[in-house]
C-alpha cells in the first residue's frame, strides 16, 4: 500500500525553504536582541517603548510564541530547518534508525537551559569575550567563506560539525538539547492558545504519534500538549490512523491545514503590528535604541539656517548614495525632496516619507530611524545634515549674525597655551575662524562632503587639533564660547577637563580589518571626554555582513563608552573590523 502524501509536511517544508532564503538571520537577530533586552534590564535602563523599534525581531517572535506556541521553531527558524534537512537525508538516504532512550532524552533537554544561562552570564553580565568565535550559527552563516571561518571561528565550526552529526542521528538535535532560544520559548509558549489534543481513551497501542514526533515527546502519555517542547510541526496530526489527534486553538478544534494557515497569518499579523507600532512611535518622536547617533551636530534653533535651497548627500543601505534638497524659508525647514537615490527602492520608499516629515516637524535631524530600514534612514538623515551644514550661519550663544551675511570672531589662544585653533569655511563663505598652529606637533583631520562616506560630519570641512592636555574643536554648526579664554584660564580649564575625561575632545579616524580582509574606516567624535558618535567613513567589507553589524556595534560602543562589547552574532568578522577601527581612532584621543 502506497504511503499517503503528507500535504501539511510538504506545505511546512515549502514555508521553511522560503524563510530559509528570505529571512535566514531571523534566529540570530532574535537572540542578539534577547541579549540586548537582558543587558538593559540588568543595567536598570530598560524603556520598552523607546527600545521597541530596535527590537522588532525579538518582539515579533516572542509575541508570536506567546500566542501560538513554538510554531517559529517548527516552521520559520533557519537553523531548525537545517537540522530537519540533515535528519531527512539520514533517514531517507542512509536509512538511519536511531532512538534516544526516553529518560536520557528527557534529561538532556535541560542542557539548553544551562547553555542559555552560560551565554547570558558570561557574555552579558560579566562582559567577557571568552566565548567569542565559538558560535556554531556564526560558522553556519559564514560557511561560504570557509578560510575565514577556519581562521576566526574554528571552535564554532567544530561545534557546527558536532551538531550536524547529532542531527544525523537524532531529529532536531540542536533544538532539543542545545538551543538557548528554545529554552526561552519552552517557558513562555506554555501560555499560548494553541495546543494538540489527543484523548488517550480513543487511542490504540500504535504509538505512531510518539514515534514520529520531531522533539521526542512521549505523546502516548498525554491527553494534550501545549507549548513546552512541542514545535507545532503537526506530524502527529497526519500520522494518526484514527484521526484522534487534532489542533485546538482557543478551545476550538481546527482542520490542521487551516490551523497552519492561521499560524502563518498570525505571524504576518504580528510582524505587521510590530512594524506599525515602530512607525507610530517614530512619528510620535520617541527615540529608538537603534539610533547610532547621540548628537547630530545640527542645532535645533531655527535661526541657524539661512533661506534658500540646498542639496546634500549621504550613504544609505549597502552604500547607496542618497541626495536630497532642503528648502529653508524664514529660517525654518519647509520642504525636503529626494533628488536621487541609489538605495534599495523598497527600503527607501519605506523610510523616506516618515524621516523627512519628522525632520520638518522637529526642525532637526535628531529624529528616529524607521524600524526595518535603519541604514536607509541614516542615509537620508546624513544627506539632510549635509545640506543643513551649508544653510547654517554658525551662530552661537556668544555671537549674533544677520540673515544674509555674518562673521565670527577669531578663536585664538597664545602660542604659550600649547593649543590649536581650527579654520573652517562654509560653502557660502559666511563664516571664518582663523587658525594659527603652534610648533608643538598638532595635527589636523579633514572630512569633505561625500568623501566622509555619508556621515554627519561638516559638509565642507572638520578640522580637529589636539595636544597632550586639551583639544579645540570647531564645526560649522556651533563653536565653544570658552575657546577665547586667556592663556592662564585655558590652562586651568584644560587641566580640570583632562583630570576627569578619558579622551580628548575631537573627531578621530581609525581603520580595522573586517570580513574577507576588507578595510573598515570609522570616525569617532569625543565631546566632554566622552564618545558621542561613531560613524562609518568607508568600508570594503561585504555589505550584507557589514550592514548587519554596523548599527548594533556603533550604538553599543557609544552606550558602553568602550570597545569591550559583544560582536554581532552572524557578523563576527565585520564586528571585529569595526571594533579594531574604533580602537585605533580612540588611541589617538588618549
Amino acid at each position: 500500500m502506497a504511503k499517503k502524501i503528507k500535504k501539511i509536511q510538504i506545505f511546512r517544508h515549502i514555508v521553511q525553504l522560503v524563510f530559509f532564503i528570505l529571512l535566514p538571520g531571523l534566529y540570530t537577530l532574535t537572540f542578539t536582541e534577547l541579549k540586548t533586552v537582558y543587558k538593559m534590564i540588568i543595567s536598570g535602563n530598560f524603556h520598552f517603548i523607546k527600545a521597541l523599534p530596535a527590537l522588532s525581531e525579538f518582539v515579533i517572535v516572542i509575541l508570536f510564541t506567546i500566542l501560538m506556541g513554538r510554531v517559529f521553531c517548527g516552521w520559520f527558524c533557519a537553523f531548525g530547518t537545517y537540522n530537519d534537512w540533515i535528519h531527512l537525508i539520514a533517514k531517507n538516504v542512509f536509512k538511519v534508525k536511531f532512538r534516544v532512550n526516553e529518560k536520557v532524552d528527557a534529561a538532556l533537554k535541560y542542557v539548553k537551559y544551562g547553555v542559555l544561562l552560560m551565554l547570558l552570564i558570561v557574555t552579558c553580565t560579566l562582559g567577557s569575550n571568552i566565548l567569542e568565535g565559538t558560535s556554531p550559527w556564526d560558522a553556519f552563516a559564514q560557511i561560504t567563506d570557509f578560510s575565514n571561518v577556519i581562521s576566526g571561528l574554528l571552535i564554532g565550526l567544530i561545534l557546527l560539525v558536532l551538531i550536524t552529526i547529532g542531527a544525523f542521528f537524532v531529529e532536531r538535535f540542536f533544538c532539543r538539547y542545545l538551543c538557548p532560544l528554545g529554552a526561552v520559548f519552552s517557558i513562555i509558549s506554555k501560555i499560548g492558545i494553541l495546543k494538540i489534543n489527543k484523548p488517550t481513551d480513543k487511542c490504540g497501542k500504535c504509538r505512531a504519534c510518539t514515534n514520529v514526533c520531531s522533539m521526542g515527546i512521549p505523546l502516548y502519555k498525554n491527553e494534550s500538549i501545549k507549548g513546552g517542547e512541542c514545535i507545532e510541526c503537526l506530524k502527529c496530526i497526519e500520522i494518526c490512523p484514527r484521526k484522534n489527534t487534532v489542533v485546538n486553538i482557543a478551545g476550538e478544534d481546527l482542520n490542521p491545514a487551516l490551523a497552519s494557515s492561521v499560524a502563518i497569518a498570525t505571524f504576518a499579523g504580528v510582524y505587521g503590528l510590530t512594524n506599525l507600532t515602530g512607525a507610530v512611535l517614530t512619528k510620535a518622536g520617541i527615540s529608538s535604541a537603534s539610533s547610532i547617533t547621540v548628537s547630530s551636530g545640527i542645532a535645533k534653533k531655527t535661526s541657524n539656517y539661512k533661506d534658500g535651497t540646498y542639496t546634500g548627500s549621504g550613504a544609505g543601505f549597502r552604500g547607496g548614495t542618497t541626495t536630497v534638497s532642503v528648502t529653508i524659508q524664514n529660517g525654518q525647514i519647509t520642504d525636503i525632496q529626494t533628488v536621487s537615490s541609489q538605495d534599495t527602492p523598497r527600503y527607501y520608499d519605506r523610510a523616506s516619507g516618515t524621516v523627512m516629515n519628522e525632520i520638518i516637524s522637529a526642525q532637526s535631524t535628531q529624529v528616529d530611524t524607521v524600524s526595518g530600514a535603519t541604514f536607509t534612514s541614516n542615509g537620508i538623515i546624513s544627506a539632510v545634515e549635509d545640506a543643513l551644514n551649508q544653510a547654517s550661519n554658525g551662530s552661537t550663544s556668544t555671537s549674533t549674525s544677520d540673515e544674509n551675511n555674518s562673521s565670527q570672531s577669531s578663536s585664538s589662544n597664545s602660542s604659550s597655551d600649547n593649543s590649536g585653533n581650527t579654520s573652517i569655511s562654509s560653502d557660502n563663505n559666511t563664516n571664518s575662524n582663523e587658525q594659527n598652529n603652534n610648533a608643538n606637533g598638532n595635527t589636523g583631520f579633514d572630512h569633505k562632503g561625500d568623501n566622509a562616506g555619508g556621515t554627519s560630519q561638516s559638509g565642507q570641512a572638520n578640522n580637529t587639533i589636539g595636544n597632550g592636555a586639551s583639544s579645540s574643536t570647531s564645526t560649522n554648526n556651533a563653536t565653544s564660547s570658552s575657546s577665547s579664554s586667556s592663556s592662564s584660564g585655558a590652562n586651568s580649564s584644560s587641566s580640570s577637563s583632562a583630570a576627569s575625561a578619558k579622551y580628548k575632545d575631537g573627531t578621530y579616524t581609525g581603520t580595522g580589518t573586517g570580513f574577507r580582509g576588507g578595510t573598515t574606516e570609522m570616525s569617532v567624535t569625543v565631546v566632554g571626554g566622552k564618545i558621542t558618535k561613531v560613524e562609518t567613513v568607508s568600508s570594503q567589507d561585504t555589505p550584507r555582513f557589514y550592514s548587519y553589524a554596523e548599527n548594533t556595534m556603533t550604538s553599543e560602543i557609544v552606550s558602553a563608552q568602550s570597545t569591550s562589547v559583544d560582536t554581532v552574532s552572524g557578523a563576527t568578522f565585520s564586528s571585529r573590523g569595526i571594533i579594531e577601527a574604533v580602537q585605533n581612532a580612540l588611541s589617538k584621543a588618549k
